[in-house]
């Protein structure tokens, strides 16, 4: 029961990214907050390691059948970027800082695999000078805002379904 309430809500965050958030902000930016990500980091780190790949694979095939022609973009992306950032945060003291902080630096990762993947495989035209000015700073303040407001909830979702495992 408490795996499929976490499958749920990493479900609903994927059908947020792909519906609402996707898209345009009002200047015409194209940020979008990687709410499966981060909602996979977040299990990742309060859930069990197994859970969160297994989830990743779940969730970047779904990606890649859903939003690209290609299969592997989000697979690899979702499913080795929350371990990244659970072994990281497994060594260092933890709070809210820490985790923004691991978590955006994630989500930089995430956005380099998916420029560097989308460039050599599918031949995106996009360099690095725009990669670097205008799409990763925007995208890093988006993805700080989306760990930020999950943080609460996120936690206390994986925290509870534990909890419930061991009463």
């Amino acid at each position: 029961m408490n795996n499929a309430k976490l499958f749920f809500a990493v479900f609903l965050l994927f059908i947020l990214e792909g519906t609402l958030l996707s898209m345009p902000l009002g200047d015409g930016s194209p940020y979008v907050i990687h709410l499966t990500l981060i909602g996979l980091m977040y299990l990742g780190r309060y859930g069990k390691i197994e859970q969160a790949l297994g989830f990743g694979l779940i969730f970047g095939l779904l990606f890649d059948l859903v939003y690209t022609d290609i299969v592997g973009i989000y697979l690899f992306a979702l499913s080795a970027i929350p371990l990244f950032s659970s072994f990281v945060l497994k060594y260092v003291k933890e709070n809210v800082f820490t985790i923004a902080v691991t978590f955006t630096f994630s989500a930089l990762l995430f956005e380099l695999d998916v420029y560097f993947f989308t460039s050599a495989v599918v031949g995106v035209e996009r360099t690095l000078a725009e990669l670097a000015t205008q799409i990763i700073p925007g995208s890093l303040i988006a993805q700080l805002i989306g760990v930020l407001v999950l943080y609460w909830p996120m936690s206390r979702l994986v925290e509870s379904s534990l909890d419930a495992k061991r009463g």
